[in-house]
């Protein structure tokens, strides 16, 4: 079975009201880094040519995005801009978002062109998430019995060879799991596992990580600690 994925764009153009309350929100920020959804990347160019009064940076992800500015769930690497104040993001809900704070520290303006609301998420809020993941590193370093989350759905595995061959050399006992959906109650069945590693899509290392009765980390989290 073929699958195929066809972008979607809104078609609606942001409304003078939005923007005032955009602007207002962005205000005490200097410097702003622009990302979008992909289906709002036309709204994030449109609002950056409308807003002359601050200075925006639009940035080419190095990793899965494809156009400038947008992230995935997956990826928000277009969010990393050292010299920017803030980031403003053009999407729905939390699941794009919340890795950007995660990341990189800094406060998130979320529009929604959609709704028309703007929620601002202070850079606090990953702190909790912060600290699940350097607990979860910090066990994977220290633990008898690590277990990989693999996925078989393309462009989502995370090349994981060198982490194994690293934690096998620190007498670690590697286990791995792979299917084309992540079952957690499976995952829960797992008592002799100390810790997960998650190889698929990274939001299941940060969003469903309460869903896990052990630690569950992500590989590119604990790349850093093992690969130098």
């Amino acid at each position: 079975m073929e699958m195929l994925f066809v972008e979607c764009r809104y078609r609606e153009k942001l409304s003078t009201k939005f923007i005032t309350e955009i602007k207002k929100a962005i205000m005490p920020y200097k410097k702003i880094n622009l990302v979008a959804a992909i289906q709002f990347i036309d709204q994030m160019n449109d609002f950056k040519d409308k807003v002359s009064e601050k200075e925006f940076v639009i940035k080419q992800s190095y990793y899965r995005a494809r156009y400038p500015g947008q992230i995935l769930g997956c990826d928000v690497y277009a969010a990393d801009c050292p010299d920017c104040d803030a980031t403003l993001a053009f999407t729905q809900g939390m699941f794009h978002v919340l890795g950007i704070p995660i990341k990189f520290g800094k406060a998130v303006i979320n529009a929604d062109p959609e709704s028309e609301t703007v929620t601002i998420i202070e850079s606090k809020v990953a702190e909790k998430y912060k600290k699940r993941i350097l607990q979860g590193i910090g066990l994977a370093l220290s633990a008898n019995n690590v277990m990989f989350v693999e996925s078989t759905k393309a462009g989502q595995t995370y090349g994981v060879r060198l982490l194994k061959k690293a934690l096998e050399e620190k007498g670690k006992r590697i286990y791995s799991i792979i299917g084309d959906e992540i079952s957690y109650a499976r995952l829960n069945e797992f008592n002799n596992i100390d810790v997960f590693i998650n190889t698929a899509c990274q939001r299941i290392g940060i969003d469903e990580m309460d869903k896990v009765n052990k630690p569950i980390i992500n590989a590119e989290d604990l790349e850093p600690y093992l690969l130098k």
